[in-house]
């Protein structure tokens, strides 16, 4: 979590920071670099062992000899490590947070919240969930940082945060295929996304919670189980 100006505002960045920055990009940039120059090391060490999968592709790296091989492994494990490195932070949830505005960023995509829209935030496990005043979700997103600094970055700019979780958790109601109490439209959708979340296929399972909040549904998932309630003011 790092504080910084922005437009002249005081903001708080949550779930990243040039230390952030620093460990991921050195910590798998060095460590792809170790793992391809001792590359046919290891693969002799392998190939030893009584049986093992890949047994040609390792013979053919084990019997890579000479000092410009070695160093051309390395520099392609550097570059595989800074890649994944990308990657993680590409995937990372970034939120910024102003006394007036939220801009959440992840995978390419952002939005943003004002805060006079915002209900009450909270984590849901690993979920950061943000609800509007009709009890709609404006976001639930994934995140690996702590609650502490989660809750330390949104509370400074005295965003509506509950220790509580959930105000809503009782309404939740188990799905099962043809719910009398919703529309045929939104058990057709649900079905859908039960299937997504058994081939755990994020980007439907994300675009079909969407499609049930504008029936003003609102779902939560404990693994492939779906529970449903309905937008409602508090």
């Amino acid at each position: 979590m790092s504080d910084t100006p922005w437009s002249n505002e005081p903001k708080t960045i949550v779930g990243f920071s040039k230390a952030t920055g620093i460990l991921l990009y050195g910590g798998f940039g060095i460590a792809g670099l170790v793992l391809g120059y001792f590359l046919p090391k290891i693969a002799a060490f392998v190939i030893q062992l009584p049986w093992i999968p890949f047994e040609g592709p390792l013979k053919l790296i084990n019997s890579i000899n000479g000092g410009w091989l070695n160093i051309a492994l390395a520099i392609l494990g550097l570059i595989a490590g800074l890649v994944l490195a990308g990657i993680a932070i590409h995937e990372m949830l970034i939120a910024t947070i102003t006394d007036k505005e939220v801009k959440l960023e992840k995978e390419g995509h952002q939005k943003t919240i004002a805060i006079r829209d915002i209900d009450t935030i909270f984590l849901d496990g690993k979920q950061l969930v943000i609800l509007g005043k009709s009890g709609a979700e404006l976001a639930r997103e994934k995140t690996d940082e702590s609650l502490k600094d989660i809750r330390a970055g949104f509370e400074k700019h005295d965003y509506p945060w509950s220790s509580e979780g959930d105000p809503f958790k009782d309404a939740y109601r188990r799905w099962v295929p043809d719910t009398p109490d919703i529309s045929p439209s939104a058990n057709a959708l649900m079905k859908a996304r039960e299937k997504a979340l058994q081939d755990k296929n994020t980007a439907d399972i994300k675009d079909l919670r969407n499609e049930l909040a504008k029936l003003g549904i609102v779902v939560r998932d404990e693994e492939t189980r779906q529970y449903w309630r309905l937008q409602q003011p508090k």
